[in-house]
């Protein structure tokens, strides 16, 4: 049976309509998402099968095109696959707030949860410098390196030409640990040094180097390792 000959009472849309976000489940959600099933398999029913071989809308949230893709799920192109990572990821980024310009990073903490929600869930390694003011405001940023992290990858003046041509009285790093260990790296303690050593020369203060991953974060400074 169609989605549209089902009472309106069941339907995701109409539910969506009268109870708002909250009142449904993520499978009715993400078919709405999805729009029109198959001949044979309503949106709904294929939202189902997605939800349940990605192990949720967090993971799905993860995989890239690619990966979804490997799924082999009938009715699923590439085109729907794209909204579907694109909606989910809309919504990630609705959870920091990047639309607030004037945000300051008093402590390791506003660092943590203005980042979190952009880079704490992904499954590689991103290296993100962030240029603030005097008042550590948030001014712009820049990802520096994707993928796997090491110290010849992180390079001092991709770091400080950014800061400079940003016109940043000081700059924070930032990374995450998809792992979920804490702790920082030799790696990590490489880089850190490598960068404090440059920033000294350029004139640039490095305020905290703070590592994200779901567990928490943790903070250089706050080590006394800046």
């Amino acid at each position: 049976m169609r989605i549209k000959d089902w009472p309106a009472s069941d339907r995701p849309r109409e539910k969506f309509y009268e109870k708002g976000c909250y009142g449904l489940t993520d499978t009715e959600l993400l078919a709405i998402v999805i729009g029109k099933g198959l001949k044979n398999k309503t949106a709904l029913d294929l939202a189902q099968e997605i939800v349940t071989k990605a192990g949720g809308l967090r993971k799905l949230s993860q995989k890239s095109v690619g990966e979804v893709e490997r799924m082999e799920i009938s009715g699923l192109g590439r085109a729907k696959i794209v909204s579907i990572l694109a909606a989910l990821e809309a919504g990630r980024r609705s959870l920091s707030n990047r639309s607030n310009k004037k945000i300051r990073f008093k402590n390791p903490e506003a660092i943590y949860k203005y980042y979190y929600p952009l880079i704490g869930g992904l499954k590689h390694e991103v290296f993100k410098v962030v240029a603030v003011d005097g008042r550590n405001t948030f001014i712009n940023d820049y990802t520096v390196s994707k993928g796997i992290l090491d110290a010849s990858l992180v390079h001092p003046r991709e770091v400080f030409k950014f800061s400079l041509n940003e016109d940043a009285s000081a700059i924070f790093l930032i990374h995450n640990h998809p792992s979920g260990i804490l702790k920082p790296s030799e790696d990590d303690l490489k880089i850190t040094e490598r960068l404090r050593c440059a920033g000294e020369i350029m004139g640039v203060n490095i305020v905290d180097h703070v590592i994200i991953c779901e567990r928490g974060y943790y903070s250089f400074s706050q080590h006394h390792l800046l």
